[in-house]
């Protein structure tokens, strides 16, 4: 996904919380921030950014078959992993409906082999997790007003020493950035036909930029050049569910159906291998065959057709929901520190 998608899957997210009565103290934290912290949900994708965390990239994990020891470990048949996915997102019945990938496929052993550092988003979201754990519990009072129970050790600590409330938007923002990328389809499959230069995985996110809007470019959310309130900002946000044609049930914001954030988006990742592996079938396009491609207009004809309209709603749906759990959790945690 792009700059565009990111700002509104993390902005849409807020709103959604906001809408759902969820975490109301953590819309009220965050929503102030909504414009100048969206940069947040695009940095993962600028080179800068991968100076501290991985010379490559960070926001991937490529699935593929897997051949080593314990094969079992690696195996979740289609009913299991739609147990794992849980009914609220719009990926469980996506899988559920797709009649392409047999049992031959399902009862066959995938991992994510990762080779080179930082490819894990699971790795990247767990650890941005605790991290934001640590720093709600030493936020400044902006911060701390807002958690219950008190800080032993807080006077303790510099007040410029203490996380800003700004800080904290940024952050959120960041970890939306793994959690979105985990329902990229193409962000989950190790076939070199899943990869940015091939045009399946390009013109679908410029398709959905497109969708989204310019509302969201960075030359309209960056401090410089704000000029909107934070509630216009969620209300433009808002307004892009009828393009994708989403629609968020009252109580769709649950708890992780895996109770762990790292294994939930493991399980994430294993549904969005699924979906690529549906748009495109392994016995036509090859594990392994280099020279494979799946080019957008072969998958779907064209950004108008009824199938990349029903994979699109289902992507930025999940996206914008399992966003919303796992802040959710987050600060429910930090909450009953």
């Amino acid at each position: 996904m792009n700059q565009r998608t990111h700002a509104w899957i993390a902005v849409r997210t807020i709103a959604l919380l906001e809408d759902s009565g969820k975490a109301k103290n953590l819309v009220k934290l965050l929503k102030p921030h909504a414009g100048k912290a969206a940069i947040g949900a695009w940095i993962p994708d600028l080179q800068d950014s991968k100076r501290g965390g991985s010379k490559t990239e960070n926001h991937i994990f490529k699935i593929k078959p897997y051949k080593g020891n314990l094969k079992d470990r690696f195996i979740a048949d289609k009913k299991e992993t739609l147990k794992r996915l849980g009914n609220a997102r719009l990926m469980t019945d996506y899988i559920n409906n797709d009649n392409t990938l047999k049992s031959t496929w399902w009862g066959k052993p995938y991992k994510g082999d990762i080779d080179k550092p930082g490819q894990h988003l699971a790795n990247r979201a767990m650890a941005m997790s605790v991290m934001m754990l640590d720093l709600l519990l030493m936020g400044e009072d902006t911060v701390d007003k807002l958690l219950p129970g008190t800080v032993s050790f807080a006077k303790q600590i510099d007040k410029n020493a203490k996380t800003q409330a700004e800080q904290v938007a940024l952050y959120f923002f960041m970890l939306s950035h793994f959690v979105a990328d985990s329902c990229m389809p193409c962000h989950c499959d190790a076939r070199k036909l899943a990869s940015y230069s091939n045009s399946l995985h390009k013109e679908m996110e410029m398709a959905w930029s497109k969708l989204v809007g310019t509302k969201f470019s960075k030359n309209k959310l960056l401090p410089a050049n704000m000029s909107v309130s934070p509630d216009e900002i969620l209300k433009e946000s808002r307004k892009v569910d009828q393009k994708f044609g989403i629609k968020f049930k009252a109580n769709a914001i649950g708890k992780l159906v895996a109770g762990d954030i790292w294994l939930e988006i493991i399980n994430i990742c294993r549904g969005s291998f699924a979906v690529n592996s549906i748009l495109a079938p392994p016995s036509k396009y090859k594990y392994g065959d280099n020279s494979a491609r799946a080019p957008f207009n072969k998958v779907f004809g064209d950004a108008n057709s009824q199938e990349f309209n029903d994979l699109s709603r289902m992507v930025m749906h999940d996206a914008v929901l399992n966003n919303a759990i796992i802040w959710r959790q987050i600060w429910d945690k930090a909450s009953k520190f």
